[in-house]
């Protein structure tokens, strides 16, 4: 069922990617559910110190999910990558992979 496979360093994008779906996968979903609680009075979204509520609050939920996500993927992904590679310089990583037919 599940590949295993060595390898001796992931590319910078790979990892990068890797960050951004697992966020993106996430706290966007949670960032809307956020913004349809707005949408029905709660104090959910914020904005400069006020609360949004409505379509504002929904919409503007959308934008905070992503920009959220890209964040920590610069965050995160730097730090992962830079972990990764110094990882690298000692040992090599061990993956399991599940093969698409």
């Amino acid at each position: 069922m599940f590949t295993t496979m060595s390898v001796q360093r992931l590319s910078t994008g790979t990892v990068y990617k890797l960050w951004f779906i697992g966020l993106s996968v996430s706290l966007v979903p949670l960032c809307i559910l956020f913004g349809v609680l707005a949408l029905f009075g709660f104090n959910t979204v914020t904005w400069n110190g006020q609360h949004l509520h409505g379509v504002s609050g929904f919409i503007v939920s959308l934008f905070i999910g992503v920009f959220i996500a890209l964040m920590g993927t610069a965050f995160f992904g730097s730090a992962a990558a830079f972990g990764l590679w110094l990882y690298s310089k000692f040992r090599s990583l061990t993956l399991s992979t599940k093969n698409v037919a």
